[in-house]
């Protein structure tokens, strides 16, 4: 006995037509509901739109004034700086400090407290260097480049006003830093004030760091003379005997 297999119907017009109108009627009734949810919220979905343009309008508008206030400050940094060259340090403090009154939000905002500092310390304003250095510190401690000549020039800020304490703290962390430019060169310093102290042992230490961490250094020759020296004044039994590579 053969298995008569059901065929399947063949959609007459009237069934589209039927369908079609079911789909419409749904759809009528999509849009109505939405129209419904849209009167209720109307005065919030405005007020988001609204606040979405005035958010785009802003952003866009920072930008552009952002850019400008660059090249502005970016002008007078070039005075403050060729002032600063000259040796006119006051003009160069007055110009820098215009930059951070004008434009403190702008990329030219930390190198003016930089050069701030700089010009006070280049003038013997000692106090108020370190001050200013400071300041750089707590405000701009993302300065990675910047903040290693910071750090070496509060130092040496400390060490016009004979506070080795400090300028010895202040090297060490110059020299500490990730990526520091100038860690050779506070790790000399560092040696220095050690041995203008009296600490002998310290700079001892710190020169023969010197030598051995950075052999091809321009500090290195003088650290490697001044290490034959403060060696040669001290008795053997009190120098140091196993050198650490550290910034101790």
């Amino acid at each position: 006995m053969k298995i008569k297999k059901k065929v399947k119907r063949k959609k007459d017009i009237k069934d589209i037509v039927v369908e079609t109108a079911e789909i419409q009627g749904l759809l009528q009734d999509l849009l109505f509901r939405l129209s419904q949810v849209f009167e209720r919220y109307r005065t919030l979905v405005l007020a988001s739109i609204a606040a979405i343009v005035i958010l785009i309008i802003l952003g866009v508008g920072y930008h552009y004034l952002s850019l400008r206030w660059d090249r502005e400050a970016s002008v007078l940094e070039g005075s403050a700086y060729s002032s600063y060259t000259e040796g006119n340090y006051q003009k160069s403090i007055s110009l820098y400090q215009e930059v951070l009154d004008k434009y403190s939000g702008s990329e030219s905002a930390p190198v003016a407290m930089y050069y701030i500092g700089n010009s006070y310390l280049a003038s013997g304003q000692s106090e108020k260097a370190i001050g200013t250095y400071n300041k750089f510190i707590k405000d701009h401690d993302d300065q990675v480049i910047i903040l290693p000549l910071v750090y070496l020039n509060l130092g040496y800020s400390y060490l016009n006003m004979k506070d080795y304490n400090n300028a010895i703290s202040a090297f060490k962390q110059a020299s500490a830093l990730k990526g520091s430019l100038v860690a050779d060169r506070a790790a000399y310093e560092t040696a220095r004030v050690y041995e203008t102290s009296g600490d002998k042992v310290s700079a001892i230490d710190r020169y023969e760091y010197l030598v051995k961490t950075y052999p091809n250094s321009p500090w290195s020759q003088d650290a490697s003379a001044k290490l034959n020296k403060v060696q040669g004044n001290i008795p053997k039994d009190r120098q140091p005997k196993d050198h650490q590579q550290d910034n101790r």
